[in-house]
């Protein structure tokens, strides 16, 4: 057995489903220290994570999957494009291993409608604030006019 967390379209359950088939819901969480991300992805755009700072957070599922399904993960998330990181996930009184695929690329871009449209119904779907998917396409958005490091436009603004 094995724990995958998710934090983009992947969260949701038919999502999940079709990619591993023995997936099922351990817990909702945030992700502290890390903030939700959009990258390029070959002519599109894809939700990703990266560091961010200890006031940063990133809605997440934590996801139990089997052994086979983990292993055919890799053919989803081909190694040139997505990273495999390994963590350990601290609750109250417990640490569990996790692992979760993140997008290489650093280049940002802003995702398509459907793009939208998926990753809102999972938000939904867990009841998680659309406000983090709005602050990641406002940072891209703020990075691809020439914004600083943390996207934004002028130092001290949203």
């Amino acid at each position: 057995m094995a724990y995958m967390v998710t934090y983009s379209e992947n969260m949701s359950k038919g999502f999940m489903q079709a990619l591993c088939p023995s997936a099922r819901l351990r817990m909702k969480c945030r992700l502290i220290g890390c903030r939700l991300v959009l990258r390029r992805i070959y002519a599109g755009a894809e939700f990703s994570i990266e560091r961010g700072t200890g006031e940063d957070s990133v809605p997440a599922v934590v996801w139990e999957i089997d052994e086979a399904d983990e292993k055919d993960l890799m053919g989803y998330y081909p190694e040139g494009l997505y990273e495999k990181v390994c963590f350990s996930l601290r609750l109250e009184k417990v640490q569990i291993e996790v692992f979760m695929f993140v997008l290489r690329g650093e280049e940002p871009a802003l995702p398509d409608e459907e793009c939208i449209e998926k990753i809102a119904a999972a938000y939904e779907e867990h009841g998680f604030d659309f406000w983090y998917v709005e602050q990641a396409m406002d940072d891209a958005a703020d990075s691809m006019k020439g914004g600083n490091e943390n996207g934004a436009l002028h130092t001290g603004t949203d």
